[in-house]
């Protein structure tokens, strides 16, 4: 706990004086101010995390959390729990979605087994084996985890993102059946939104499981009082050692000034957890595109961000995230390649 207050304290907030020079210098070049809107928004946005007015992205590296969720006894995932380990050994090799869109865009991809039930029998050079638990308990029984594997998983995050601190940006996603009903738990808890909102049929569920995923959540953020708690109390209560890593990363990538780009529905509670726990994290997170979980728009109002891209895309992973990675490159070279007018006349006329 006190490496967390540590990290919390070091956090540094965005450089204001740094978003006004990058914000002048966009405003002097041949175009109309604020022509090129949320283009020059991540240019001044990104200057503010770097305290530098001109910044290049170049190296980009996703992370993909995956853990097991306890919960899943309750009835609320059409989908078996292997499935977190098949599908994450299918990303490592390239075959699913995030896989493909990764090696298409040149990011690195990795893997973290933060708490996945079973033991990934193949090796990876890019699978980090950070296993804090096999999986999390059911949290209508009990609480999902203890405080102290809140806490590691945390760590985890933090440390992947000092070890990979070489890289410019970062974006993250996750793998874990049932984390659309801990992560719906978290946001519950801590927007005290109405649960019709909030709760979506996450992996296509069916209408009866969907209405016992809203039950499940329901009731189990009443049994813990979780209305009223801090929201590492949330996460130990209903949360899952994927999200707990995600906020840890979130966290890092502050921690180191670089940007962190947020996913889809299950990324962005993470971050809503992470600036809770520590608000200067909202300086360094990046809304990439709207996810069709019905909850992304409660989470999206709480972090005040709106997102940039709208695929109807709900499959997590970090699809939407790494999708915006060469938006993001390209906004940094507006302000550092683009002319003013007097210089272009003096080129031109």
């Amino acid at each position: 706990m006190e490496r967390l207050i540590k990290v919390q304290k070091e956090i540094k907030g965005s450089n204001l004086e740094a978003m006004k020079e990058c914000q002048d210098i966009l405003d002097t070049r041949m175009k109309p101010q604020k022509s090129l809107g949320i283009l020059e928004e991540l240019a001044i946005k990104v200057a503010g995390m770097t305290s530098k007015p001109l910044n290049t992205l170049e190296k980009g590296c996703h992370f993909i959390a995956s853990a097991d969720n306890g919960v899943i006894e309750e009835g609320v995932s059409s989908c078996p729990l292997e499935y977190t380990r098949i599908v994450s050994e299918a990303m490592l090799s390239s075959f699913a979605a995030i896989g493909i869109l990764c090696e298409s865009l040149n990011i690195s991809l990795n893997l973290i087994d933060v708490g996945i039930k079973g033991d990934i029998p193949r090796e990876y050079g890019n699978l980090y084996l950070k296993k804090v638990a096999y999986g999390t308990k059911n949290f209508t029984q009990e609480p999902a985890m203890s405080l102290d594997e809140v806490i590691c998983a945390i760590e985890v995050g933090i440390e992947m993102i000092k070890d990979k601190k070489e890289y410019d940006f970062f974006s993250n996603g996750e793998m874990g059946i049932a984390n659309t009903t801990t992560s719906s738990a978290i946001l519950y808890a801590l927007t005290k939104e109405s649960i019709e909102k909030v709760v979506g049929c996450g992996a296509g569920l069916s209408d009866e499981g969907l209405k016992r995923k809203k039950t499940v959540i329901k009731n189990s953020v009443e049994k813990y009082n979780l209305f009223n708690k801090e929201p590492l109390e949330v996460l130990r209560c209903v949360g899952g050692l994927d999200i707990a890593c995600m906020v840890g990363l979130y966290l890092g990538a502050s921690l180191e000034k670089k940007p962190m780009l947020i996913d889809g529905f299950i990324s962005a509670v993470a971050a809503l957890v992470a600036t809770r726990i520590e608000p200067k994290v909202k300086g360094y997170i990046i809304a990439t595109h709207m996810s069709e979980e019905p909850g992304m728009k409660v989470v999206m109002n709480a972090l005040e961000l709106k997102p940039f891209l709208d695929m109807q895309m709900r499959l997590g992973e970090g699809t939407g995230a790494v999708l915006a990675y060469p938006i993001l490159k390209a906004a940094m070279n507006i302000p550092k390649v683009m002319k003013t007018k007097d210089e272009v006349y003096n080129l031109f006329q």
